[in-house]
This record gives C-alpha cells, structure tokens and sequence, in this order.
C-alpha cells in the first residue's frame, strides 16, 4: 500500500515537473517571440526613422543643390550681361568714332569747297573792280566827249532851238549793270547742296 502510494506521489511530482516544464517551454517560447517582435519592431522604428532622416537629408541637399544652381545661373546671366554690355559700348564708341571721322573728314571737304569759293570770289571781286573801274572811265570819257560836241553844236548851230538838234547828238541814257560790288553771288554745289555766298 504505501509502495503503491508511493509510486502515486512519484507519479503526480512527475507529471507536476512534467507541466511545470511545458509551461517554463511555453513561457520561454512566448518570451523569445516577445523579443523577437520587439526586436522587429525596433528594427521597424529604426528603419522608419532612418528613411525619414534620409528623405529630410536628401530634401535637403536637394534644396541646397537647387539654391547652387540658381547661384551659378544668376553668375553666368550677370556674367554674360556684363559681357554683353561692354561689347555693345565697345561697338558704340566704334561706330561713333567712325562717324566723328566721317565728320571730320566731311568738315574737312566742306572747308576746302570754301576755300576754293572764297578765293573764286575773291578773284572775280578782283576783276569786277578792274571792269567797274574801267567801266566809270569809259563813262567819264563819253560825258567828256559828248560835252565836248555838244559845245560844238552849240558853236556851229547857235540858232537851233532845243530839240532841234537831237538826231545828231541823241540823249543817252545810262543802264545800270545787272551786276555791282554791293551784292555779288556764287551760286555753288557742295555734296549735293546749293552753296550762296553774298559778297557785300
């Protein structure tokens, strides 16, 4: 009897040691998979922190790419405007050189025209004097002459009466030349323009 009691107890300890085992097992087996799904879910976070950190670092250096771009074209517009710039200032101040010597050189032309027609004038003044002055002799000869006959008239026909004797001594009249000293003009082409100079 106490055998058999005995074999009893050893049989409830053992299967008491056997339950106590499969429960550690389980506990253990739910303590690792614990683990293991915090561990997962650590590498979750991790992972998830670490895409948002590389998201925000490339957004970032994305951002700060584009500011370096914008940079660099802004340098290479102001760079190019600048060029720009001066080459148009350069082909400025050619092209008004160019007319400054076009200018001059026309000036120059023009002065020469001048020249050429202050002394025409002068020459022509020159042989204008000659002709007015030999013009006034001839003048003053024939006023000589004429009063010369007409006191021969006077002497030969004392008789005639006024009028009488006018078909051998006819009354002349003096006509002014079309051209004096007070206004003497030449009338000139100077590249296409009409050049007066009066000469007074």
């Amino acid at each position: 009897m106490e055998e058999q009691q005995r074999r009893e107890a050893e049989a409830a300890e053992q299967r008491m040691a056997h339950r106590l085992r499969c429960a550690l097992m389980e506990c253990a087996q739910e303590k690792i998979q614990a683990v293991a799904e915090a561990r997962k879910q650590e590498r979750e976070a991790a992972l998830n922190e670490a895409a948002r950190q590389h998201s925000m670092l490339a957004e970032a250096l994305y951002r700060k790419r584009i500011d370096q771009l914008n940079k660099e074209k802004c340098n290479e517009m102001n760079i190019a405007l600048s060029i720009k710039q001066k080459e148009n200032q350069i082909e400025i101040e050619k092209q008004l050189k160019e007319a400054e010597i076009l200018h001059l050189d026309e000036l120059e032309r023009v002065m020469a025209t001048l020249k050429a027609a202050e002394d025409q004038v002068k020459t022509l003044m020159q042989k204008l004097e000659k002709m007015t002055a030999w013009k006034d002799s001839l003048e003053s000869e024939i006023q000589a002459t004429r009063q010369a006959f007409q006191k021969y008239i006077d002497a030969t026909f004392p008789d005639l009466s006024p009028g009488q004797a006018d078909f051998i001594l006819p009354f002349r009249t003096t006509l002014e030349s079309k051209t004096s000293l007070r206004q003497f003009s030449v009338r000139m082409r100077v590249h296409g323009e009409n050049l007066v100079i009066f000469c007074n």
